[in-house]
């Protein structure tokens, strides 16, 4: 048999075991690991239009659902199809090590195999959505990667798909997006530990030498060059002060610097082809992934050489850059929507609650404060941001860290529901998923199904483009669509969605007591696996790991039963009849979470799979 096809039997073989552990109650927890990366559950079937509008090419940053299950439902929510290359080809696995103590690489996703699956279905679409990390790389992980399973001549090859697709089909939109190099290298992935992520991702905030002009020979120059004059090496170990005055040590050897820095000057040549790229296609963004505000990292002058570049060759109205990565998929499916339907910029009000977004900034975005993210990503989603609220087409309360004025956001939720104002949130409360007060607050007087569009995953930067991309496409379609057919199957598919979304960031990522804390509180005092949760690859057998499966599942499933108990019974905005006033549906009810519908896909606890089956809508 050849080696994938083992491998999607063992799959299909693992799955069906944890479903049968969960039925049964059994948990077994020692086997052995017959190969790397062995367990692997197949990706869920996400809900799409019975009836689509339109279907829109995503080819996507990698497989985990944040960036294809999630972005599915999305546009099903606006009534588009999406389709997607097979899993097999975009695929990400992590480092595996079996029971003789060998371990196997992981693996990202087949970047040619993509290019060609492109070419094979771009007739069946109206409009793409492209990650060249995919294209190039295999995805997120393999852009950043110490070692490369495709030439970089390859990867530039590739690249020439972008002007394909838009020579061969001029009318239909094709947007791009692309990553600037974080500033640490992928736990889990090439012999990377946690440890290392940590003391790299330091390494790479050091004070660098900065530019004045730019050139590509220049910028690779500077990666190892301090920031003051006479410009020597940077130091192995040192210290490093953060832009509030805390000094933190760091040390990596000189093998890590020396793969650092060769991934970046590799990613930097792809940057390029992106740039020249842009001018074929209809927008691009470039995501600047895990940054940082201290003004002179790694990446600052990787950053200021592509804003010139989209100042000076490219052109605002055509590009943009920002901090993120995960959520410009949502981003750009917005952008679709509004293209797609051909429909008037969306109008955002904004009102924080707490400081306010110009007084500060966020440990992993670049900008100058929260507010400039925020308008960047309004703008990149194609809307536009207005001071009278009476005259916007969405309400976005933000609420700041550890605010105060969580009463304050509640209260404003509910006025806007009683005036029929579509309100949209971004939780920024706390680091680590939602403020469980505030949506407790929202679902107790029965108005939590009435969102528009929510997040509270991860950075700042993936907050706001989910909660905007998620809005705007859904208000783009309710605005436009009068097909009542075609309205209710997009609903089933939004509170499917919306479900879903407050499952992960409230429910699941709850700091200290959220299902994920006490999974590896569960892996750690019933498994002994006591290691961090980044890779269970490592420390798992088979079974071990088809018993976490398990476990999550049962878990998830209780959450499910939570959530959907806040929607039960309650409207959910289904169609625009004009400014303030609006159809509602009815949520009944939604599917049990099976096997296939709830896992962890890359075997670590950071990513989850919760695929919530079409709602029942009256």
């Amino acid at each position: 048999m050849t080696n994938t096809f083992k491998k999607n039997m063992k799959k299909a073989l693992v799955t069906s075991l944890t479903a049968t552990m969960v039925l049964s109650g059994s948990i077994a927890l020692t086997s052995s690991k017959a190969s790397a990366a062995s367990y692997q559950p197949s990706q869920p079937t996400v809900p799409t239009p019975t009836n689509p509008n339109k279907t829109v090419m995503l080819v996507p940053l990698d497989d985990r659902p944040v960036n294809v299950d999630m972005v599915i439902k999305q546009g099903a929510a606006a009534g588009i199809k999406v389709i997607t290359p097979p899993e097999s080809l975009i695929q990400t696995t992590l480092d595996d090590k079996n029971d003789s103590n060998t371990i196997t690489n992981g693996t990202t996703g087949d970047s040619q195999g993509v290019v060609d699956w492109i070419r094979a279905h771009a007739s069946e679409a109206d409009g793409y959505i492209i990650s060249t990390d995919m294209i190039t790389s295999g995805g997120l992980v393999g852009s950043r990667a110490n070692t490369q399973a495709i030439s970089l001549e390859q990867s530039k090859a590739n690249m020439k798909i972008i002007q394909e697709l838009k020579t061969t089909y001029s009318s239909k939109p094709v947007f791009v997006f692309d990553t600037v190099m974080r500033l640490a290298a992928t736990s889990g992935y090439q012999g990377t530990t946690s440890a290392d992520y940590a003391e790299i991702r330091k390494f790479g905030r050091v004070d660098r030498k900065q530019l004045s002009s730019y050139s590509i020979s220049l910028i690779k120059s500077s990666y190892n060059q301090v920031a003051a004059s006479p410009y020597g090496s940077v130091p192995l170990s040192g210290k490093v002060t953060d832009i509030n005055g805390n000094v933190a040590n760091y040390s990596v050897t000189s093998e890590q610097r020396d793969a650092y820095i060769n991934a970046r000057s590799r990613k930097l040549d792809l940057n390029y082809e992106t740039i020249k790229a842009a001018s074929y296609a209809d927008y691009t963004v470039f995501g600047v992934d895990d940054s940082n505000p201290e003004p002179n990292t790694i990446q600052t002058n990787e950053i200021g050489w592509i804003t010139y570049h989209i100042n000076n060759t490219i052109g605002k109205s055509k590009a943009t850059i920002l901090s993120d990565a995960d959520s410009i998929a949502f981003t750009l499916m917005a952008r679709m929507a509004k293209t797609l339907y051909a429909q008037p910029s969306l109008k955002y009000h904004v009102q924080y609650f707490g400081d306010n977004a110009s007084t500060y900034t966020d440990a992993y975005a670049y900008e100058p404060n929260v507010s400039t993210l925020l308008s960047k990503q309004i703008e990149a989603a194609g809307g536009t941001l207005v001071t009278d609220k009476s005259s916007a087409d969405v309400s976005l309360l933000f609420l700041s860290p550890k605010s105060i004025y969580r009463g304050s956001m509640v209260s404003t939720y509910t006025a806007n529901v009683n005036a029929s104002i579509p309100t949209a949130i971004v939780d920024f409360y706390q680091s680590s998923g939602s403020d469980t007060y505030s949506l407790e607050a929202m679902a107790s007087n029965g108005n939590i199904s009435r969102l528009i569009g929510y997040s509270a995953w991860n950075t700042v930067g993936n907050r706001i483009g989910m909660t905007i991309g998620n809005s705007s496409s859904r208000m783009y379609f309710i605005k436009k669509e009068t097909d009542s057919a075609k309205l209710r199957n997009a609903t089933q598919s939004f509170a499917s969605l919306m479900i879903d979304r407050i499952i992960e960031d409230c429910d699941y990522k709850r700091a200290d007591t959220g299902r994920k804390a006490k999974l590896e509180s569960w892996v750690e005092n019933t498994l002994g696996v006591t290691t961090n949760h980044a890779n269970y690859n490592m420390d798992m057998t088979d079974a071990q790991l088809a018993s976490t499966q398990a476990q999550y599942l049962a878990s998830i499933r209780n959450g499910q039963a939570t959530i959907e108990s806040w929607y039960a019974a309650h409207g959910i905005l289904e169609k625009s009849n004009g400014s303030r006033s609006f159809t509602t549906a009815i949520v009944d009810s939604v599917p049990v979470l099976q096997a296939t519908d709830a896992f962890l896909p890359w075997n670590r606890t950071f990513d989850m799979t919760v695929n919530t089956g079409l709602a029942t809508i009256r």
